[in-house]
């Protein structure tokens, strides 16, 4: 049995520890945050945008409706019980705890792994991507993973970016037996590719070939900021929650004006926990800002794509057809992955995000 104090006590370390004082000034910045929020009243309204980020970008998703205010994380009052009942803010101040006393890292690249997934409808005669149009008789749907890599150089050099196929199957066991009444073909002819040459691109059902480039205008570039964010922006984020939470803000409205301020600060936060070379404190106020937004679930003993068992925190936002989630070891606070589902991109996971100092190459031909 370990209850949250000592799980706070363990991240901590010894010098300093992690002290009832300090959970509980959590959970009072948090309120008087809200509390600000709901008397200042500063929703943002309607409206839906996206930031492309490449060909298989994620868009910022907006929202319409009113903004509820951001309510306190729960109470890490006495005794928690086992790890596995922790509640969505205790996760979240665990991690935050864990990161706090952190080493800041780095390398000659930041690098970035993330596998992504593409709907396509077959129809006779005709295959079309990335919509929600229904299959019709005679058609099914398909999944294709999509497995790509980023290595972000420092200011001065240069980016690195590969992506890959990893293949396509029928999404569901209705599309299984429609695509076996097809005749179960193995490839699929999706027209001219958006490509100099215009040549036709085949859809497989096996992995493909490694595209992999430099970027040169790619480094120092960090998207989750921004489409111009940069390594000084990054390292220049605020380690408060209520400041960091007026610079993302700051971001939302710059990109995308009339966000849903709940949706824009759990997005642009996991973009930034998962996207960026953050500093430990500032990924610490990360945790502690979203601990702070209303509608937090848990699920515990979730395994990510990689294999990996951590304890999920999910955000969910209708409206927005947006699912957020973040899947952390409960004992170290380690963020082992994180995603988003939803809207006519389909889903996209970070597998692996870190410095490094290896030397850039394609992304392999198999989820890890």
């Amino acid at each position: 049995m370990t209850d949250l104090k000592n799980l706070l006590d363990q991240a901590a370390g010894s010098v300093p520890a992690v002290t009832d004082a300090e959970v509980a000034a959590d959970l009072a910045r948090a309120r008087r945050a809200a509390r600000r929020r709901r008397f200042t009243g500063a929703g943002l309204t309607t409206v839906a945008a996206a930031i492309a980020i490449g060909a298989l970008a994620v868009p910022l998703v907006l929202s319409p409706g009113s903004d509820p205010a951001v309510s306190a994380p729960p109470a890490a009052g006495a005794a928690a019980g086992p790890v596995a009942e922790l509640s969505a803010g205790q996760v979240l101040l665990v991690a935050a705890a864990h990161e706090e006393k952190a080493e800041a890292t780095t390398g000659t690249y930041f690098r970035v792994r993330k596998v992504q997934s593409r709907e396509w409808t077959v129809t006779p005669g005709k295959i079309v991507c990335c919509g929600s149009q229904p299959a019709g008789p005679g058609g099914y749907k398909l999944r294709e993973l999509v497995i790509s890599e980023t290595w972000t150089g420092l200011k001065g050099g240069t980016g690195w970016l590969g992506v890959r196929s990893l293949g396509a199957s029928p999404a569901t066991p209705a599309d299984e037996a429609a695509w076996r009444r097809a005749g179960s073909p193995s490839s699929w002819n999706t027209g001219p590719a958006d490509t100099s040459d215009r040549k036709d691109r085949i859809l497989s059902s096996k992995p493909g070939d490694a595209t992999f480039f430099e970027v040169r205008d790619g480094a120092d570039r960090y998207t989750a900021l921004g489409l111009n964010g940069t390594l000084d922006d990054v390292l220049a984020l605020p380690s408060t929650p209520d400041k960091l939470r007026a610079r993302l803000l700051e971001m939302a409205s710059a990109t995308a004006p009339d966000a849903s301020q709940v949706v824009a600060v759990a997005q642009i936060s996991s973009g930034l926990l998962s996207d960026t070379p953050a500093l430990p404190k500032v990924r610490a106020a990360t945790y502690r800002l979203l601990a702070g937004l209303p509608g937090a679930t848990v699920k515990h003993n979730v395994v990510d794509l990689a294999g990996r068992t951590g304890t999920a925190v999910g955000f969910s936002f209708p409206a927005y057809q947006l699912n957020l989630q973040l899947i952390i070891d409960p004992k170290t606070g380690k963020l082992l992955s994180s995603s988003h589902t939803g809207g006519k991109n389909g889903d996209s996971t970070v597998l692996l995000s870190g410095w490094t100092d290896d030397t850039p190459q394609a992304p392999p031909a198999a989820v890890k």
